[in-house]
């Protein structure tokens, strides 16, 4: 009330009328007290709930992956992505992957920062040899952004990385054989050219390993189509001159 009998010495009134209501006020304050305090007690608690639930909000959307990246050698190395570019899940899908993981953290970082880190980790860097093959699979409904951002990485340019996009399907399917969902897209491609194939076959390879198989069955494939249209041409040309 301080405040208030400070501004009724400044009123030009009646010293009576001035005690009349300054009590009346006096009054009308301890009167509303308990209702003001329960309203404040009850908005602040409103807003602590408010600020609890946008908390566990928050965190949910966080910890969330909505992007995956897939990174291949012979070490497996998946990242969960959160929609803040941020990684959130780091599993590896072989033992060299494992190994590499117990000693180095690549959570709470932009997934380029945890690429780079990774390429620059010692255990890592032994199985970038110049017969290796370095491999980043995407799936995301970003996936041309983050694609472009790992080609622009010139980090990365060193290694002559090749980089391709794959689906959520893939994924499952890759996770049920215990893959990496990059290195099981290799499998399906190279699948494709060698039906003898299987992943059991893939789970001992590594990526290079795959993509020379693929490379050598393209090769093939493609000596015997010449050899099939050099063998139809000779036919043909036999026929058409004992027909003459």
């Amino acid at each position: 009330m301080n405040r208030i009998q400070e501004s009724m010495n400044k009123i030009q009134a009646s010293e009576e009328l001035k005690k009349n209501t300054l009590q009346y006020l006096e009054k009308q304050q301890k009167e509303q007290s308990p209702r003001r305090g329960f309203r404040i007690r009850f908005v602040l608690a409103a807003c602590c709930i408010l600020a609890f639930l946008l908390g566990i909000g928050g965190y949910s959307v966080y910890i969330k992956p909505v992007s995956y990246i897939s990174i291949d050698v012979n070490p497996s190395i998946e990242l969960g992505i959160n929609r803040f570019e941020k990684v959130v899940s780091v599993v590896a899908y072989n033992q060299d992957g494992q190994d590499i993981l117990q000693h180095l953290s690549l959570k709470n970082i932009s997934y380029i920062q945890a690429i780079d880190k990774l390429l620059q980790e010692e255990s890592y860097d032994k199985f970038l040899t110049e017969d290796s093959l370095l491999i980043f699979t995407v799936i995301s409904d970003r996936s041309d952004t983050i694609i472009e951002k790992i080609n622009t990485n010139q980090d990365l340019w060193l290694y002559d990385a090749l980089t391709y996009t794959s689906d959520k399907t893939c994924m499952e399917e890759a996770h049920q054989h215990e893959m990496s969902f990059g290195k099981y897209r290799v499998y399906i491609e190279l699948s494709q050219y060698d039906e003898s194939i299987t992943v059991e076959d893939c789970h001992g390879m590594t990526i290079g390993e795959m993509q020379d198989r693929i490379e050598t069955c393209r090769h093939e494939g493609t000596e015997n189509r010449e050899e099939n249209q050099e063998s139809y041409q000779e036919h043909h040309e036999k026929h058409h001159k004992n027909k003459h």
